[in-house]
């Protein structure tokens, strides 16, 4: 059964999965829709269901006033005003602030480490490969993730195993 969840994402997790050659996560998405800003930032990352979508006026009129108002960056504030242009509640994002303004617009949010996670009930990777990947995200990427949160993720990949 082909997946019908589309996401508009920022650049934080296209980066960090691209990081860890783990940008096959992404397979569960049926199209991911990025703003401008976001693909100018992602430029070199090689994204096969990942879409550029314009903004029309009226939200780069919100991207504005998000990114004042909030002190987002354009491509976290371009991101959640697509978002809203396009109807599509599923933002992937790793940036707190982009997670909290989302939040209060309805906006359901999910960052790397759940799209790893979620790779694994998909069945995307096996339980070893989650984990290689999770533990790399620590040590090679460029999002910062305590220790504390890569333990909990491998709790939750085992959790989720000794449950199927």
């Amino acid at each position: 059964m082909a997946s019908k969840i589309i996401a508009v994402s920022d650049s934080g997790p296209l980066i960090h999965l691209s990081e860890i050659n783990g940008i096959k996560t992404l397979r569960f998405l049926k199209q991911v829709f990025i703003p401008e800003e976001v693909f100018n930032e992602t430029k070199g990352v090689q994204l096969s269901n990942v879409k550029v979508v314009k903004l029309q006026a009226k939200y780069k009129d919100i991207t504005k006033a998000l990114s004042i108002s909030y002190k987002l960056d354009l491509g976290e504030a371009q991101s959640i005003a697509l978002c809203m242009q396009t109807r599509c509640y599923l933002f992937l994002t790793d940036d707190l602030d982009a997670r909290t303004v989302a939040k209060q617009c309805g906006i359901e949010v999910h960052g790397t480490i759940g799209l790893l996670v979620r790779a694994y009930r998909e069945r995307i990777f096996t339980q070893e490969e989650v984990i290689a990947k999770l533990e790399l995200l620590r040590i090679k990427s460029s999002l910062f993730l305590t220790k504390d949160l890569l333990e909990w993720s491998i709790k939750q990949i085992k959790d989720f195993k000794s449950r199927r």
